[in-house]
Protein backbone atom coordinates (compact mmCIF):
# COMPACT_ATOMS: atom_id res chain seq x y z
CA UNK A 1 0.00 0.00 0.00
CA UNK A 2 1.49 3.61 -1.39
CA UNK A 3 1.53 5.85 1.27
CA UNK A 4 -1.27 8.02 -0.44
CA UNK A 5 -3.35 5.49 -0.33
CA UNK A 6 -2.94 4.80 3.56
CA UNK A 7 -3.97 8.43 4.50
CA UNK A 8 -6.99 8.63 2.03
CA UNK A 9 -7.38 5.14 4.18
CA UNK A 10 -6.90 7.11 7.51
CA UNK A 11 -8.66 9.95 6.32
CA UNK A 12 -11.87 7.80 5.53
CA UNK A 13 -11.36 5.84 8.85
CA UNK A 14 -11.67 9.10 10.77
CA UNK A 15 -14.65 10.40 9.15
CA UNK A 16 -16.39 7.25 9.47
CA UNK A 17 -15.66 7.47 13.08
CA UNK A 18 -16.56 11.07 13.74
CA UNK A 19 -19.94 10.62 11.55
CA UNK A 20 -20.65 7.86 13.88
CA UNK A 21 -19.86 9.72 17.27
CA UNK A 22 -21.87 12.73 15.73
CA UNK A 23 -24.73 10.60 15.32
CA UNK A 24 -24.86 9.08 18.07
CA UNK A 25 -27.68 7.73 20.25
CA UNK A 26 -28.11 7.25 24.21
CA UNK A 27 -30.79 5.93 26.01
CA UNK A 28 -32.98 9.05 27.58
CA UNK A 29 -35.13 6.98 29.47
CA UNK A 30 -37.14 3.42 29.82
CA UNK A 31 -39.92 1.90 31.26
CA UNK A 32 -41.30 -1.52 31.85
CA UNK A 33 -45.07 -1.84 31.98
CA UNK A 34 -47.23 -5.00 32.74
CA UNK A 35 -48.76 -7.10 35.55
CA UNK A 36 -48.10 -10.42 37.03
CA UNK A 37 -48.21 -12.53 34.42
CA UNK A 38 -47.34 -11.58 30.22
CA UNK A 39 -48.38 -8.49 28.22
CA UNK A 40 -47.43 -8.59 24.06
CA UNK A 41 -47.13 -5.07 22.95
CA UNK A 42 -47.90 -4.84 19.07
CA UNK A 43 -47.71 -1.19 18.31
CA UNK A 44 -46.67 2.10 18.94
CA UNK A 45 -48.07 5.80 18.02
CA UNK A 46 -46.57 8.88 18.62
CA UNK A 47 -49.24 11.64 19.73
CA UNK A 48 -49.02 15.66 19.05
CA UNK A 49 -48.69 16.52 22.18
CA UNK A 50 -44.81 14.91 22.36
CA UNK A 51 -46.37 11.40 24.04
CA UNK A 52 -47.38 8.41 22.74
CA UNK A 53 -49.84 5.67 22.65
CA UNK A 54 -48.90 1.71 23.31
CA UNK A 55 -51.12 -0.65 22.26
CA UNK A 56 -51.06 -4.43 23.01
CA UNK A 57 -53.13 -7.13 24.51
CA UNK A 58 -52.56 -8.55 28.75
CA UNK A 59 -53.34 -10.97 30.35
CA UNK A 60 -53.02 -9.71 33.66
CA UNK A 61 -55.18 -9.20 36.25
CA UNK A 62 -54.93 -5.44 37.89
CA UNK A 63 -51.02 -5.66 39.49
CA UNK A 64 -47.71 -4.61 38.75
CA UNK A 65 -48.33 -1.00 37.11
CA UNK A 66 -51.37 -2.26 35.91
CA UNK A 67 -54.50 -0.42 37.47
CA UNK A 68 -57.11 -2.23 35.23
CA UNK A 69 -59.07 -5.76 35.78
CA UNK A 70 -59.30 -7.91 33.07
CA UNK A 71 -62.28 -9.32 31.26
CA UNK A 72 -61.31 -12.88 29.73
CA UNK A 73 -57.98 -14.36 28.53
CA UNK A 74 -56.24 -11.78 26.47
CA UNK A 75 -57.64 -8.09 26.46
CA UNK A 76 -57.07 -4.80 24.51
CA UNK A 77 -54.27 -2.71 26.80
CA UNK A 78 -53.69 0.78 25.89
CA UNK A 79 -51.14 2.81 27.81
CA UNK A 80 -51.15 6.21 26.94
CA UNK A 81 -47.73 8.05 28.05
CA UNK A 82 -46.18 11.63 28.37
CA UNK A 83 -42.91 12.83 26.75
CA UNK A 84 -41.05 11.76 30.05
CA UNK A 85 -42.46 7.92 29.92
CA UNK A 86 -44.77 8.83 32.80
CA UNK A 87 -48.38 7.14 32.65
CA UNK A 88 -51.44 9.70 31.61
CA UNK A 89 -53.89 6.93 31.34
CA UNK A 90 -54.63 2.96 30.62
CA UNK A 91 -57.15 1.25 29.53
CA UNK A 92 -58.62 -2.13 28.93
CA UNK A 93 -61.28 -3.88 26.45
CA UNK A 94 -62.39 -7.50 26.16
CA UNK A 95 -64.94 -10.06 26.20
CA UNK A 96 -64.17 -13.37 28.37
CA UNK A 97 -62.49 -15.02 24.84
CA UNK A 98 -58.88 -13.69 23.75
CA UNK A 99 -58.47 -10.23 22.13
CA UNK A 100 -55.56 -9.14 20.25
CA UNK A 101 -54.81 -5.37 19.65
CA UNK A 102 -52.76 -5.38 16.81
CA UNK A 103 -52.83 -1.68 15.24
CA UNK A 104 -53.65 1.80 16.61
CA UNK A 105 -53.94 4.72 14.71
CA UNK A 106 -55.10 8.30 15.54
CA UNK A 107 -58.49 10.29 14.37
CA UNK A 108 -58.91 13.57 13.31
CA UNK A 109 -60.40 14.90 16.30
CA UNK A 110 -57.48 13.72 18.64
CA UNK A 111 -58.91 10.08 19.78
CA UNK A 112 -57.92 6.83 18.58
CA UNK A 113 -59.19 3.81 16.40
CA UNK A 114 -57.92 0.42 17.67
CA UNK A 115 -57.86 -2.76 15.47
CA UNK A 116 -57.32 -6.31 16.39
CA UNK A 117 -59.12 -9.88 16.12
CA UNK A 118 -61.05 -11.36 18.66
CA UNK A 119 -62.82 -15.16 19.41
CA UNK A 120 -64.80 -13.41 22.74
CA UNK A 121 -68.58 -13.52 22.65
CA UNK A 122 -70.61 -11.20 23.78
CA UNK A 123 -69.07 -10.25 27.40
CA UNK A 124 -67.28 -7.81 29.01
CA UNK A 125 -66.61 -4.65 26.68
CA UNK A 126 -67.71 -6.94 23.46
CA UNK A 127 -71.23 -6.03 22.59
CA UNK A 128 -71.17 -7.90 19.36
CA UNK A 129 -71.54 -11.77 17.97
CA UNK A 130 -68.70 -13.11 16.52
CA UNK A 131 -69.16 -15.09 13.12
CA UNK A 132 -66.27 -17.63 13.16
CA UNK A 133 -63.28 -18.40 14.85
CA UNK A 134 -61.55 -15.04 14.90
CA UNK A 135 -63.14 -11.48 13.72
CA UNK A 136 -61.68 -8.39 12.92
CA UNK A 137 -62.91 -5.71 16.17
CA UNK A 138 -62.45 -2.31 15.93
CA UNK A 139 -63.32 0.31 18.74
CA UNK A 140 -63.37 4.26 18.05
CA UNK A 141 -62.23 5.69 21.02
CA UNK A 142 -62.23 9.58 22.45
CA UNK A 143 -59.15 11.33 23.79
CA UNK A 144 -59.46 10.36 27.13
CA UNK A 145 -59.81 6.79 25.96
CA UNK A 146 -63.43 6.28 26.31
CA UNK A 147 -65.38 4.09 23.64
CA UNK A 148 -67.99 5.90 20.75
CA UNK A 149 -68.59 2.59 19.13
CA UNK A 150 -67.21 -0.60 18.08
CA UNK A 151 -67.48 -3.18 15.25
CA UNK A 152 -67.05 -6.90 14.83
CA UNK A 153 -66.47 -8.15 11.38
CA UNK A 154 -65.83 -11.50 9.83
CA UNK A 155 -66.65 -14.38 8.22
CA UNK A 156 -67.19 -18.15 9.06
CA UNK A 157 -63.26 -18.90 9.10
CA UNK A 158 -60.22 -16.63 10.74
CA UNK A 159 -60.06 -13.22 10.06
CA UNK A 160 -56.91 -11.33 11.75
CA UNK A 161 -56.33 -7.31 11.28
CA UNK A 162 -53.21 -6.02 10.86
CA UNK A 163 -53.19 -2.42 9.77
CA UNK A 164 -56.34 0.27 10.76
CA UNK A 165 -56.22 3.78 10.14
CA UNK A 166 -58.18 7.04 9.47
CA UNK A 167 -58.73 8.06 5.81
CA UNK A 168 -58.98 11.74 4.04
CA UNK A 169 -62.63 11.76 4.23
CA UNK A 170 -62.91 11.11 7.78
CA UNK A 171 -63.44 6.62 7.64
CA UNK A 172 -61.20 4.17 8.07
CA UNK A 173 -59.15 2.01 6.14
CA UNK A 174 -58.47 -2.03 7.34
CA UNK A 175 -56.51 -4.47 6.38
CA UNK A 176 -55.77 -7.94 7.63
CA UNK A 177 -56.15 -11.82 5.88
CA UNK A 178 -58.65 -13.95 6.24
CA UNK A 179 -59.34 -17.60 5.33
CA UNK A 180 -63.25 -16.87 5.76
CA UNK A 181 -65.90 -18.08 2.75
CA UNK A 182 -69.43 -16.65 3.01
CA UNK A 183 -71.69 -19.37 4.07
CA UNK A 184 -75.53 -18.95 4.32
CA UNK A 185 -77.64 -19.77 7.50
CA UNK A 186 -81.14 -21.97 7.37
CA UNK A 187 -83.01 -18.90 6.36
CA UNK A 188 -81.04 -17.72 3.58
CA UNK A 189 -79.02 -15.03 5.27
CA UNK A 190 -75.25 -14.77 4.56
CA UNK A 191 -73.00 -15.16 8.31
CA UNK A 192 -70.60 -12.26 8.50
CA UNK A 193 -69.46 -9.59 6.30
CA UNK A 194 -67.25 -11.33 3.78
CA UNK A 195 -68.94 -11.71 0.42
CA UNK A 196 -66.04 -13.47 -1.33
CA UNK A 197 -65.01 -17.13 -1.63
CA UNK A 198 -61.46 -17.59 -0.13
CA UNK A 199 -58.60 -18.24 -3.03
CA UNK A 200 -56.27 -20.77 -0.47
CA UNK A 201 -55.71 -20.87 2.36
CA UNK A 202 -55.08 -16.81 3.65
CA UNK A 203 -56.09 -14.18 1.59
CA UNK A 204 -55.46 -10.09 1.82
CA UNK A 205 -58.98 -8.96 3.14
CA UNK A 206 -59.56 -5.00 2.62
CA UNK A 207 -62.02 -3.08 4.25
CA UNK A 208 -63.11 0.99 3.98
CA UNK A 209 -65.36 2.07 6.70
CA UNK A 210 -67.25 5.16 7.03
CA UNK A 211 -66.76 7.89 9.49
CA UNK A 212 -69.62 6.37 12.00
CA UNK A 213 -67.84 2.87 11.10
CA UNK A 214 -70.83 1.75 8.38
CA UNK A 215 -69.26 -0.69 5.76
CA UNK A 216 -68.87 0.91 2.64
CA UNK A 217 -66.55 -1.71 0.52
CA UNK A 218 -64.69 -5.11 1.02
CA UNK A 219 -62.23 -6.69 -1.50
CA UNK A 220 -60.62 -10.02 -1.09
CA UNK A 221 -57.43 -10.97 -3.22
CA UNK A 222 -55.38 -14.01 -3.42
CA UNK A 223 -53.77 -16.83 -4.93
CA UNK A 224 -54.04 -21.18 -3.98
CA UNK A 225 -51.83 -20.32 -1.09
CA UNK A 226 -51.25 -18.29 2.21
CA UNK A 227 -51.18 -14.08 1.22
CA UNK A 228 -50.99 -12.30 4.61
CA UNK A 229 -51.07 -8.65 4.76
CA UNK A 230 -48.90 -6.32 6.64
CA UNK A 231 -49.42 -3.30 5.76
CA UNK A 232 -51.70 -0.28 4.04
CA UNK A 233 -50.44 2.78 2.83
CA UNK A 234 -52.96 5.78 1.77
CA UNK A 235 -51.59 7.42 -1.12
CA UNK A 236 -53.18 10.11 -3.13
CA UNK A 237 -55.43 8.38 -5.30
CA UNK A 238 -56.19 5.46 -3.36
CA UNK A 239 -53.98 2.34 -1.67
CA UNK A 240 -50.73 0.63 -1.81
CA UNK A 241 -51.61 -2.59 0.20
CA UNK A 242 -48.33 -5.05 0.85
CA UNK A 243 -47.66 -8.55 2.44
CA UNK A 244 -45.92 -11.87 1.86
CA UNK A 245 -47.10 -14.31 -0.45
CA UNK A 246 -46.21 -17.84 -1.05
CA UNK A 247 -48.79 -18.37 -3.43
CA UNK A 248 -48.08 -18.83 -7.27
CA UNK A 249 -49.90 -17.24 -10.30
CA UNK A 250 -53.49 -18.28 -9.82
CA UNK A 251 -56.96 -16.33 -9.04
CA UNK A 252 -55.71 -12.63 -8.33
CA UNK A 253 -51.94 -13.50 -7.98
CA UNK A 254 -50.89 -12.62 -11.35
CA UNK A 255 -47.28 -11.37 -10.68
CA UNK A 256 -44.58 -14.43 -10.93
CA UNK A 257 -43.80 -16.05 -7.23
CA UNK A 258 -39.90 -15.20 -7.19
CA UNK A 259 -39.27 -17.76 -4.16
CA UNK A 260 -40.84 -19.63 -0.84
CA UNK A 261 -42.19 -16.46 0.21
CA UNK A 262 -41.90 -12.33 -1.80
CA UNK A 263 -43.22 -9.30 -0.83
CA UNK A 264 -46.71 -8.79 -2.63
CA UNK A 265 -47.38 -5.36 -3.41
CA UNK A 266 -51.45 -4.75 -4.68
CA UNK A 267 -51.81 -0.77 -6.14
CA UNK A 268 -55.76 -0.11 -5.67
CA UNK A 269 -57.93 3.10 -6.37
CA UNK A 270 -59.89 4.50 -3.94
CA UNK A 271 -62.50 1.52 -4.47
CA UNK A 272 -60.32 -1.37 -4.17
CA UNK A 273 -60.15 -2.09 -7.52
CA UNK A 274 -56.51 -2.96 -8.61
CA UNK A 275 -54.46 -0.99 -10.86
CA UNK A 276 -51.18 -3.22 -10.87
CA UNK A 277 -49.56 -5.60 -8.70
CA UNK A 278 -45.57 -6.95 -8.59
CA UNK A 279 -43.32 -8.92 -6.01
CA UNK A 280 -40.15 -8.85 -4.44
CA UNK A 281 -37.90 -10.89 -3.38
CA UNK A 282 -35.35 -13.87 -4.13
CA UNK A 283 -35.54 -17.94 -4.05
CA UNK A 284 -35.55 -17.94 0.00
CA UNK A 285 -38.25 -16.08 2.00
CA UNK A 286 -39.03 -12.48 2.37
CA UNK A 287 -40.62 -10.54 4.98
CA UNK A 288 -43.00 -7.10 4.15
CA UNK A 289 -42.91 -5.33 7.69
CA UNK A 290 -43.71 -1.72 6.45
CA UNK A 291 -44.56 0.96 3.45
CA UNK A 292 -42.79 4.10 3.74
CA UNK A 293 -43.45 7.14 1.12
CA UNK A 294 -39.97 8.57 -0.70
CA UNK A 295 -39.39 11.39 -2.89
CA UNK A 296 -39.25 9.50 -5.96
CA UNK A 297 -41.91 6.58 -4.72
CA UNK A 298 -41.78 3.57 -1.89
CA UNK A 299 -39.83 2.41 0.53
CA UNK A 300 -40.50 -1.42 1.21
CA UNK A 301 -39.00 -2.79 4.48
CA UNK A 302 -38.82 -6.17 6.13
CA UNK A 303 -36.50 -9.43 6.44
CA UNK A 304 -34.96 -11.55 3.91
CA UNK A 305 -33.06 -14.92 3.69
CA UNK A 306 -32.66 -14.96 -0.11
CA UNK A 307 -29.31 -14.38 -2.64
CA UNK A 308 -28.91 -12.13 -4.84
CA UNK A 309 -31.93 -12.21 -7.94
CA UNK A 310 -33.04 -9.59 -10.81
CA UNK A 311 -35.58 -7.98 -7.94
CA UNK A 312 -33.07 -8.11 -5.29
CA UNK A 313 -29.53 -7.00 -5.72
CA UNK A 314 -28.39 -7.39 -2.39
CA UNK A 315 -27.02 -10.76 -0.92
CA UNK A 316 -28.24 -12.25 2.82
CA UNK A 317 -25.54 -13.52 4.69
CA UNK A 318 -25.79 -15.81 7.96
CA UNK A 319 -29.37 -16.40 7.75
CA UNK A 320 -32.12 -13.86 7.37
CA UNK A 321 -31.39 -9.63 7.53
CA UNK A 322 -32.96 -6.26 7.47
CA UNK A 323 -34.04 -5.98 3.59
CA UNK A 324 -35.54 -2.36 2.53
CA UNK A 325 -36.27 -2.02 -1.50
CA UNK A 326 -37.03 1.60 -3.05
CA UNK A 327 -39.28 1.56 -5.67
CA UNK A 328 -40.59 4.18 -7.99
CA UNK A 329 -44.42 4.98 -8.15
CA UNK A 330 -44.94 2.25 -11.03
CA UNK A 331 -43.66 -0.48 -8.77
CA UNK A 332 -39.89 -0.59 -10.73
CA UNK A 333 -37.11 -1.19 -8.66
CA UNK A 334 -34.67 1.74 -7.40
CA UNK A 335 -31.94 0.39 -5.36
CA UNK A 336 -32.21 -1.85 -2.20
CA UNK A 337 -30.14 -3.28 0.47
CA UNK A 338 -29.35 -5.20 3.20
CA UNK A 339 -28.00 -5.09 6.69
CA UNK A 340 -26.94 -7.86 8.80
CA UNK A 341 -26.25 -8.00 12.21
CA UNK A 342 -26.67 -11.68 13.86
CA UNK A 343 -27.26 -15.17 12.42
CA UNK A 344 -31.18 -14.21 12.58
CA UNK A 345 -32.44 -10.35 12.07
CA UNK A 346 -36.27 -9.77 11.96
CA UNK A 347 -37.35 -6.06 10.89
CA UNK A 348 -40.44 -5.27 12.42
CA UNK A 349 -40.97 -1.43 11.72
CA UNK A 350 -40.12 1.38 9.97
CA UNK A 351 -40.33 4.71 9.94
CA UNK A 352 -39.31 7.87 7.42
CA UNK A 353 -37.46 10.08 9.57
CA UNK A 354 -36.06 13.75 9.16
CA UNK A 355 -33.70 15.00 6.52
CA UNK A 356 -35.14 11.95 4.38
CA UNK A 357 -33.59 9.65 5.96
CA UNK A 358 -35.65 6.50 7.31
CA UNK A 359 -35.27 4.62 10.88
CA UNK A 360 -35.34 0.78 10.40
CA UNK A 361 -35.94 -1.31 14.01
CA UNK A 362 -36.36 -5.42 14.56
CA UNK A 363 -34.37 -7.98 16.80
CA UNK A 364 -31.96 -9.89 16.48
CA UNK A 365 -30.21 -13.02 17.75
CA UNK A 366 -27.42 -13.64 19.39
CA UNK A 367 -26.14 -16.98 17.53
CA UNK A 368 -23.45 -14.52 15.09
CA UNK A 369 -20.92 -17.37 13.36
CA UNK A 370 -17.80 -16.02 15.59
CA UNK A 371 -18.82 -12.09 13.94
CA UNK A 372 -17.98 -9.78 17.04
CA UNK A 373 -21.20 -8.33 17.90
CA UNK A 374 -22.71 -6.42 21.29
CA UNK A 375 -26.08 -8.60 20.76
CA UNK A 376 -26.36 -8.80 24.73
CA UNK A 377 -28.86 -11.88 25.53
CA UNK A 378 -31.42 -14.35 23.49
CA UNK A 379 -32.44 -11.69 21.35
CA UNK A 380 -32.22 -7.88 21.32
CA UNK A 381 -33.81 -4.57 20.08
CA UNK A 382 -31.86 -3.71 16.86
CA UNK A 383 -32.71 0.04 15.69
CA UNK A 384 -30.96 1.19 12.29
CA UNK A 385 -30.85 4.66 10.80
CA UNK A 386 -30.72 5.29 6.79
CA UNK A 387 -30.04 7.79 4.45
CA UNK A 388 -32.40 8.46 0.84
CA UNK A 389 -29.59 5.74 -1.06
CA UNK A 390 -29.70 2.85 1.79
CA UNK A 391 -26.47 3.57 3.54
CA UNK A 392 -26.22 3.03 7.17
CA UNK A 393 -26.05 6.04 9.11
CA UNK A 394 -25.78 4.34 12.41
CA UNK A 395 -27.19 1.67 14.30
CA UNK A 396 -28.11 0.47 17.96
CA UNK A 397 -28.29 -2.68 20.24
CA UNK A 398 -30.35 -2.58 22.76
CA UNK A 399 -30.83 -5.98 25.33
CA UNK A 400 -31.22 -7.44 28.48
CA UNK A 401 -29.96 -10.84 29.20
CA UNK A 402 -32.67 -12.76 28.18
CA UNK A 403 -35.30 -12.29 25.45
CA UNK A 404 -36.29 -8.76 24.11
CA UNK A 405 -37.99 -8.39 20.63
CA UNK A 406 -39.04 -5.04 19.10
CA UNK A 407 -42.36 -4.91 17.84
CA UNK A 408 -42.87 -1.04 16.80
CA UNK A 409 -40.82 2.31 16.76
CA UNK A 410 -41.97 5.96 16.10
CA UNK A 411 -40.11 9.28 16.08
CA UNK A 412 -41.42 11.73 18.69
CA UNK A 413 -41.90 15.14 18.70
CA UNK A 414 -38.53 16.40 19.75
CA UNK A 415 -36.77 14.41 17.71
CA UNK A 416 -36.31 11.69 19.44
CA UNK A 417 -37.36 7.78 19.02
CA UNK A 418 -39.38 5.72 20.66
CA UNK A 419 -38.72 1.80 20.93
CA UNK A 420 -41.04 -0.73 22.09
CA UNK A 421 -41.37 -4.65 22.41
CA UNK A 422 -41.33 -7.07 24.46
CA UNK A 423 -38.68 -8.64 27.17
CA UNK A 424 -38.75 -11.18 29.74
CA UNK A 425 -35.20 -10.04 30.48
CA UNK A 426 -34.04 -9.61 34.39
CA UNK A 427 -32.08 -6.40 35.17
CA UNK A 428 -29.42 -6.38 32.80
CA UNK A 429 -26.69 -4.98 30.21
CA UNK A 430 -29.14 -1.98 28.86
CA UNK A 431 -32.25 -3.13 31.45
CA UNK A 432 -32.50 -1.21 33.83
CA UNK A 433 -35.58 -2.63 35.67
CA UNK A 434 -36.67 -6.33 35.53
CA UNK A 435 -40.13 -7.37 33.96
CA UNK A 436 -42.74 -7.68 36.49
CA UNK A 437 -44.42 -10.69 35.11
CA UNK A 438 -43.57 -13.26 32.38
CA UNK A 439 -43.44 -11.02 29.61
CA UNK A 440 -43.57 -7.19 29.58
CA UNK A 441 -43.85 -4.02 27.26
CA UNK A 442 -40.52 -2.47 27.26
CA UNK A 443 -40.27 0.92 26.10
CA UNK A 444 -37.17 3.04 25.26
CA UNK A 445 -36.19 6.55 24.53
CA UNK A 446 -33.07 7.76 22.44
CA UNK A 447 -31.95 10.75 21.34
CA UNK A 448 -29.03 12.30 19.75
CA UNK A 449 -26.29 13.29 21.95
CA UNK A 450 -25.52 17.14 21.94
CA UNK A 451 -29.35 17.51 19.77
CA UNK A 452 -31.29 20.31 21.44
CA UNK A 453 -34.83 20.65 21.11
CA UNK A 454 -36.78 22.86 19.24
CA UNK A 455 -38.38 25.72 21.15
CA UNK A 456 -41.72 25.23 21.85
CA UNK A 457 -44.67 27.34 22.88
CA UNK A 458 -46.10 26.96 26.04
CA UNK A 459 -49.57 26.48 24.97
CA UNK A 460 -50.42 24.31 21.53
CA UNK A 461 -54.07 23.85 20.67
CA UNK A 462 -54.27 20.36 18.17
CA UNK A 463 -56.07 20.00 15.82
CA UNK A 464 -57.10 23.50 15.19
CA UNK A 465 -59.40 24.26 13.39
CA UNK A 466 -61.47 20.96 14.68
CA UNK A 467 -64.79 19.54 14.27
CA UNK A 468 -64.95 18.33 18.06
CA UNK A 469 -62.42 17.38 20.25
CA UNK A 470 -59.95 19.48 20.46
CA UNK A 471 -56.61 19.11 22.87
CA UNK A 472 -54.68 21.63 25.00
CA UNK A 473 -51.35 20.62 25.03
CA UNK A 474 -48.62 22.43 27.99
CA UNK A 475 -45.37 22.10 26.90
CA UNK A 476 -44.21 22.93 30.60
CA UNK A 477 -44.26 21.50 34.27
CA UNK A 478 -46.96 23.58 36.14
CA UNK A 479 -48.86 23.04 39.26
CA UNK A 480 -52.01 24.22 38.17
CA UNK A 481 -54.25 25.00 35.25
CA UNK A 482 -57.96 25.31 33.57
CA UNK A 483 -59.80 26.73 30.70
CA UNK A 484 -62.84 28.95 30.00
CA UNK A 485 -65.06 28.56 27.07
CA UNK A 486 -66.03 31.64 25.71
CA UNK A 487 -67.92 32.37 22.66
CA UNK A 488 -67.31 35.56 19.73
CA UNK A 489 -70.30 37.79 22.09
CA UNK A 490 -68.68 37.02 24.92
CA UNK A 491 -70.84 34.09 26.84
CA UNK A 492 -68.58 31.46 28.98
CA UNK A 493 -69.83 28.22 27.24
CA UNK A 494 -67.83 25.78 30.01
CA UNK A 495 -64.82 25.44 32.49
CA UNK A 496 -62.55 22.47 32.67
CA UNK A 497 -59.31 22.06 34.67
CA UNK A 498 -56.47 20.93 32.94
CA UNK A 499 -54.93 18.09 34.87
CA UNK A 500 -52.61 16.76 32.28
CA UNK A 501 -49.99 18.17 29.95
CA UNK A 502 -52.76 17.10 27.77
CA UNK A 503 -55.85 17.67 27.97
CA UNK A 504 -59.29 17.30 25.60
CA UNK A 505 -61.90 19.71 24.91
CA UNK A 506 -65.20 18.74 23.41
CA UNK A 507 -66.85 21.30 21.50
CA UNK A 508 -69.90 18.77 20.09
CA UNK A 509 -72.84 20.78 19.88
CA UNK A 510 -71.22 24.56 19.25
CA UNK A 511 -72.27 25.83 15.79
CA UNK A 512 -68.99 26.58 13.79
CA UNK A 513 -67.38 29.47 14.07
CA UNK A 514 -64.64 31.03 16.51
CA UNK A 515 -64.46 30.51 20.21
CA UNK A 516 -61.92 31.53 22.73
CA UNK A 517 -59.89 29.37 24.95
CA UNK A 518 -58.98 31.65 28.37
CA UNK A 519 -56.31 29.36 29.65
CA UNK A 520 -54.95 30.03 33.40
CA UNK A 521 -51.65 28.57 34.25
CA UNK A 522 -50.33 29.17 37.54
CA UNK A 523 -51.92 32.41 37.54
CA UNK A 524 -50.83 33.06 33.94
CA UNK A 525 -53.76 33.97 31.57
CA UNK A 526 -53.04 33.09 27.85
CA UNK A 527 -56.59 33.67 24.96
CA UNK A 528 -56.29 31.23 22.00
CA UNK A 529 -58.43 31.73 18.92
CA UNK A 530 -60.19 27.87 18.17
CA UNK A 531 -62.35 27.32 14.98
CA UNK A 532 -65.17 24.63 14.94
CA UNK A 533 -65.74 23.17 11.64
CA UNK A 534 -68.91 21.94 10.35
CA UNK A 535 -69.43 18.35 10.33
CA UNK A 536 -69.01 16.67 6.88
Amino acid sequence: MNKMHFRKCLSALAFSLFFSNLYSQQIEWQQVLGGVHSEYLYDVKSTPDYGFLLAGSSFSEDSGNKSEKGQGDLDYFLWKMDESGKLEWQKVFGGSGSDYLYSVGMTSEGGYILGGSSDSPVSGDKTEAGFGNMDFWVIKINPEGKEEWQLTLGGIGNDQLQSIQQTPDGGFIIGGSSDSSPIKDEKGKTIGNKSEETRGSFDYWIIKLSASGELEWEKTYGGMFADEIKNILIIEDGYLVGGTSNSMVSSDKTAENLGMGDFWLIKLNQNGEEQWQKTYGGEADETLANIIPTEKGFLLAGSSNSKTSESKKSDSTNGTDFWVIEIDEEGNHIWDNSYDFGQWDVLVSATKSTENTYLLGGYASTETLNRKTDNKGINDYIALKINYKGEMLWSKTIGGKDTDQLKGLTQTRDGGYVLAGNSDSKKSDDKDQASIGGNDFWVVKLGEKGKTDEARQLIEIYPNPTSQYTNIVISESYTKASVEVFDMVGRKLQSKDLPYRTTPIDLQGYTPGVYIFKINIDDQIQDVKVIKKGSK
